[in-house]
């Protein structure tokens, strides 16, 4: 008889609480250097994959390059700070190619916090109606393209919470590094945004992690 299969327990899940009165301030954390340009991609539903994807979109982590992939929204937000929940929350999934041999995370994924202005007026709109009239739709073949620039999700003051955990889709596998923005970001919508309880994951517990900060607390 063979023996059973045991699978681990999950002690690294995402999303998580992220309080800045329980976090480490680490003085070590570098400024993450953000090299972004306009991409094209294909949107699916919430998600935005990359088309073509190279050295011109990406950030530098850990002394690594790392190329954007694709970007993800959810709204609600995941990830709570300091007891906030955004409207929006993007991820900016990035590879980290230096894995599995030199570094333990497959991906980086760089959470930002959109707050949505919109003319109120106008109609409310489901996640995904209300990125394909964010974006810049361009004529392609069999499937509708679109382009943007990353760099317009990002806020000025990009002081970051970092922490190890896993991806909130999909079989949430634990290979992800974070890096959770603290500033919002300010976007322009065509419309009023309809939240969906349903596209976020609920909180996981944070078992026996740390979060780091990249800012010292100011007295």
């Amino acid at each position: 008889m063979s023996a059973p299969v045991v699978t681990p327990p999950r002690t690294q899940q995402s999303p998580i609480k992220l309080h800045t009165l329980k976090s480490y301030y680490a003085p070590e954390l570098k400024p993450i250097d953000f090299q972004y340009t306009k991409v094209s991609g294909v949107l699916e539903g919430e998600e935005f994959v990359l088309e073509r994807v190279g050295p011109g979109c990406r950030v530098v982590f850990d002394g690594m390059e790392c190329p954007l992939r694709k970007l993800h929204y959810h709204a609600p937000g995941e990830h709570r700070i300091d007891g906030m929940t955004a409207d929006l929350e993007l991820h900016l999934v990035h590879e980290i190619p230096a894995y599995p041999d030199e570094y333990p995370s497959a991906y980086l994924v760089v959470a930002v916090m959109l707050t949505p202005a919109v003319t109120k007026a106008a109609p409310q709109q489901a996640l995904g109606p209300w990125l394909r009239g964010h974006f810049d739709a361009r004529a392609g073949g069999a499937r509708q393209t679109y382009e943007v620039d990353p760099s317009i999700y990002l806020p000025t003051e990009r002081a970051y919470f970092r922490y190890e955990g896993s991806l909130t889709t999909g079989d949430a596998d634990e290979v992800v590094s974070w890096v959770v923005l603290r500033s919002p970001q300010t976007i322009e919508g065509p419309g009023p945004l309809k939240l969906d309880p349903e596209s976020a994951r609920i909180v996981q517990p944070l078992m026996r992690r740390y979060v780091l900060r990249s800012f010292a607390l100011i007295a």
